[in-house]
């Protein structure tokens, strides 16, 4: 319970205050006050240990001291003195006031659990603490809130007091927690995800340390698996949760009866309670409210007196100590007491606990009604918490059904301990939901052939109820999607088939009953949402496992229309079309049609952002990779991290390394890789990653950018390659091509190319556009090897009319950069400077052409913040600028990164044609300054400035000050792009 964890603000007011001791001489006091567990000790000991060169003096109290008087003050003194120390209090103060006034050294006076202090001891440690003075001394003393009287006094004499504060330490936040996650476990970490390991730890530190480490062991993969083990742990009492039962056991055992029971009635109670509500409970007319506020487990509303416990992990702890008699009798009172669902729910728990207390069946009935208006409302949490509860009561086959339907509609799993085992040995299950929800387990442990082993058989479909038969449809859907990324959908075809033939059997059954009748607490349109949506979702992974065969993009887009159009005539199917459009979006995005997977992403990630989060997150790994091509590469990143937070709430391994990959594209494309400027660090988890096919070859597209970037070849090589071996999201895309075709050329391997034109020139589920430019461009990378340089100038300047055609994603932007292919378009005008560089005999009059492609390419660049390809087209434009290369021969030799950030590459074009002063001049006038101004700041006289703007204006073929203004502003950008 002593770990150190946050608390930084409050460990530099300490560290402060020793500082302000040391240099001044005079003492500080600090009082460290908060709930049992909240890391009071921690923070403590944590400030203690960096104060080093200091002596320690330690006074450690328990509950016992209070019945002894004097003690704490007496331990302040050396050993020699307690024993002869005075018992009463002016003679204790004065000894303890002497040995104080001696000290000489600083010295840190440490007093633990001031809540157990004896009243002589508060008195004469306060008249200390007081008095004392040009001594110094540190004092920390930690204790829980108290309402003592003798101990309020050190409370007001830090409020009034300059040499003194009060430290007041409450559980992380929500907020504090998710800060703290993320900077000690280098993982992103979403709201969803912060707000699970709130709820499962309190914010206690030790709790969130616990977690923590969890997340953090080497030996296990990050993922959804990890933190749920973690939180289980807490919820079953493991780990740290034993230390804080113990706290809590403490506190309740210190204060009296009535209040011991009281706390154990607020932590059954699901809503606050009032003191004669209390007394009414425990049926008695007394009950020590002081000592109840006393034990600082509670708190009390100013508004309507009512008392509840501080925090939910009090009442666990309160709760895992209760007799379980106690506990019987305490529910059924509050279930007397209370009324309607809350009545219910206590009589449930009675009956779990003892089952001749309850009537059963009516507990189940009250239950199921419950989870029936919940269901009709939307709130799938309530409805399944109360289906857990009342398959918990009477385990059976119809709540046994009704659970897996609401744990279905809610997106988890029912997670019950020994549900198998009692399914094994129970006869009221139908062979269909049996199967399912032991399919479902095995899956959930990683067993795919387990899995498959309760799926396959004879099952009679049609015999089984709705909710056996899309319980178990479901559970066929999770199974085709770990088969299909495994590679092995096909052992899962017979069943998926025969699953779907059973569901569009039930489909018209549903439609046709009345939208008001009930069966057994779903309605029917309920019911047929869902079984609409998963015979879509398996229909789609048909077509996925199609699309490799004779399927041509446009035909799988066509059919996935078709079961858009049929989800679309169901309301409750948004998930099912989500997950659609996402499917969609990610193949359209390989198959090379950016724009329309962008129309699907973009859609399915506005309209329904919380309906399906493992959706989600791919949707946003696949909109950082057109994002990144289009060179919106802070978009990009956003969408990453997104994808990445999300990850520890996902039950589905293969998004994290997807998703941690994605993640860091856009550092590694920027040179920034190993200085990231983001809150958290993904290196070490990306490298637990790297085993999975998934992992290896998004790893592999990180580093072939990386190599671009820093202009190692080699290395692209040996990573496009890579990547294309393994089974991945990027496999089907051709423009990664364009990487490897340019290093092969860079190393001096061009001969090596026209294989690769052959192989693209195959792929024909490509798009013809973007197949086209990258052949285009390989092309003219191939004849460039072979020192053809105007049959290569050709190739590569009809790429660069291809290339310039693709649309944009979106309208915001310039039509004819590149569109969604901005970044292939920086490349191959670099490709274009280089071919003029090499060919410049037959070249020559092509240097002006490519100079401008060269300037937009770095414009584009510094856009992205790609300072490698940036300063590589900064090499490149001077290579081509320099003296003799036939493009304004006679100037200075300029340099595209002496040019401020934010200029259109026309307006860098322009400037290429002035010389250094002219330059100089004209970005100031550009500013709006006047050529008094320019004067005054440059030390020249007005007349000088102003024959230097009238070359310049003249040189840009510019009218006035103000045209030149405008084109440097960027203003008018059409115009400029059409000079």
């Amino acid at each position: 319970m002593t770990t150190f964890l946050g608390r930084e603000s409050e460990l530099a007011a300490i560290t402060a205050a020793a500082s302000a001791v040391r240099a001044s001489g005079e003492p500080r006091f600090i009082l460290i006050e908060g709930h049992p567990g909240v890391g009071k000790t921690a923070l403590l000991n944590e400030a203690v240990s960096r104060l080093t060169g200091w002596s320690r003096a330690n006074v450690y109290l328990d509950a016992a001291d209070q019945e002894s008087p004097g003690y704490a003050a007496t331990h302040l003194l050396r050993k020699k003195q307690r024993l002869r120390a005075p018992t009463e209090k002016a003679g204790l103060a004065a000894l303890i006031q002497e040995q104080a006034d001696g000290i000489t050294e600083p010295v840190v006076l440490v007093i633990e659990d001031l809540q157990w202090m004896d009243s002589l001891s508060a008195d004469v440690i306060y008249q200390t603490i007081r008095e004392v003075e040009d001594v110094p001394m540190l004092s920390l003393v930690t204790g829980r809130l108290s309402t003592r009287p003798e101990l309020l006094r050190l409370t007001r004499y830090t409020q009034t007091a300059g040499e003194a504060q009060r430290i007041v330490l409450e559980p992380f936040s929500r907020a504090e927690l998710r800060a703290l996650l993320q900077r000690e476990t280098g993982l992103p970490i979403s709201s969803n995800v912060a707000g699970r390991v709130h709820e499962g730890t309190g914010g206690l530190p030790a709790f969130v340390n616990y977690v923590i480490e969890k997340l953090t062991t080497q030996e296990e993969a990050v993922s959804a698996a990890a933190l749920d083990a973690a939180l289980r742990d807490l919820e079953k009492g493991l780990g740290p949760a034993k230390t804080q039962r113990l706290l809590i056991r403490q506190v309740a055992e210190e204060a009296p009866e009535d209040v011991r029971r009281a706390l154990g009635m607020l932590a059954l109670a699901r809503y606050p309670l009032a003191v004669h509500e209390l007394r009414e409970l425990l049926g008695t007319d007394t009950l020590d409210v002081e000592a109840l506020r006393e034990s600082s487990l509670v708190q009390e509303s100013m508004k309507s007196g009512r008392f509840s416990l501080q925090h939910r992990i009090f009442a666990r702890c309160l709760v895992a100590d209760l007799p379980r008699e106690q506990k019987v009798d305490l529910h059924m009172r509050l279930a007397r007491m209370e009324v309607g669902l809350a009545s219910v729910r206590h009589q449930a728990h009675a009956a779990l606990l003892d089952p001749s207390v309850a009537d059963r069946p009516a507990i189940v009935t009250g239950l199921s009604d419950a989870a029936s208006l919940a269901s009709r409302s939307g709130e799938t949490a309530e409805t399944l918490e109360l289906l857990r509860l009342a398959f918990e009561v009477e385990r059976s086959g119809a709540t046994l059904e009704a659970l897996a339907f609401a744990a279905l509609r809610a997106g988890t799993w029912i997670d019950i301990e020994s549900t198998s085992s009692w399914m094994h040995t129970h006869d009221d299950i139908h062979p269909v939901l049996r199967r399912g929800v032991l399919a479902r387990e095995s899956l959930m442990r990683g067993d795919l052939e387990g899995t498959l082993g309760f799926l396959a058989g004879g099952l009679d479909l049609a015999a089984a109820s709705p909710k056996a038969l899309l319980s178990y449809a479901d559970t066929v859907l999770q199974a085709s999607r770990m088969a299909g990324l495994r590679g092995s959908y096909w052992h899962l075809f017979k069943v998926a088939e025969r699953t779907v033939e059973a569901l569009a059997s039930l489909e018209p059954q549903l439609a046709a009953a009345e939208p008001i009748q009930d069966t057994a607490i779903t309605a029917p349109e309920e019911l047929l949402a869902e079984a609409r949506g998963l015979r879509a979702s398996l229909q789609l992974w048909r077509l996925l496992e199609g699309i490799g065969d004779a399927e041509q993009p446009h035909s799988f887009s066509s059919e996935v229309e078709v079961l858009l159009e049929d989800l679309r005539r169901v309301p409750g199917t948004e998930s099912a079309q989500m997950l659609l459009l996402v499917a969609r979006g990610a193949l359209l995005r390989t198959a090379g049609h950016p724009t329309e997977a962008y129309a699907d992403l973009i859609t399915a990630i506005e309209n329904w952002p919380g309906r399906n989060r493992r959706a989600l997150a791919q949707a946003h790994i696949h909109m950082t990779y057109l994002l990144f091509e289009a060179g919106l590469w802070g978009e990009a990143q956003t969408f990453a991290e997104s994808a990445a937070s999300e990850v520890l709430d996902i039950t589905e391994d293969n998004i994290a390394p997807m998703a941690f990959n994605a993640a860091h594209l856009v550092p590694a494309a920027r040179g920034h890789r190993e200085e990231q400027d983001w809150p958290f660090d993904l290196r070490a988890h990306i490298g637990r990653m790297t085993g999975t096919s998934l992992g290896k070859a998004g790893w592999g597209f990180i580093e072939a950018w990386g190599a671009t970037s820093a202009q190692d070849h080699e290395r692209v090589v040996s990573s496009v390659l890579a990547l294309q071996v393994e089974l991945n999201i990027w496999s089907p895309a051709i423009t990664p091509a364009v990487l490897l075709g340019r290093s092969l050329f860079h190393t001096g391997r061009a001969q090596a190319l026209p294989a690769l034109i052959t192989k693209i020139r195959g792929e024909e589920h490509s798009a013809s556009v973007q197949r086209d430019y990258v052949l285009r461009h390989l092309r003219g990378l191939s004849a460039l090897g072979a020192g053809k340089h105007p049959a290569a100038y050709e190739y590569l300047s009809a790429a660069m009319s291809t290339v310039s055609g693709i649309p944009s994603l979106k309208s915001t932007h310039v039509p004819g950069d590149g569109g969604a292919l901005s970044i292939y378009r920086g490349l191959l005008a670099l490709d274009l400077g280089h071919c003029v560089l090499l060919g410049m005999e037959s070249l020559q009059e092509k240097v002006g052409e490519a100079s401008e492609w060269v300037l937009w390419a770095a414009s584009m660049f510094q856009s992205c913040g790609a300072e490698g390809l940036f300063h590589q087209a900064d090499e490149v434009f001077r290579a081509l600028r320099k003296p003799g290369s036939g493009a304004n021969a006679g100037s200075e030799r300029l340099r595209i990164i002496d040019l401020p950030e934010g200029l259109s590459s026309k307006a860098r074009f322009a400037l290429s044609a002035l010389t250094t002063r002219e330059r100089e001049i004209a970005l100031m006038v550009g500013q709006g300054l006047a050529n008094k101004d320019v004067a005054e700041e440059l030390v020249l006289s007005v007349r000088t400035v102003e024959y230097h703007v009238a070359n310049a204006l003249g040189k840009l073929a510019l009218e006035s000050r103000h045209a030149l203004r405008r084109m440097l502003q960027g203003e008018d950008e059409g115009d400029l792009r059409s000079a």
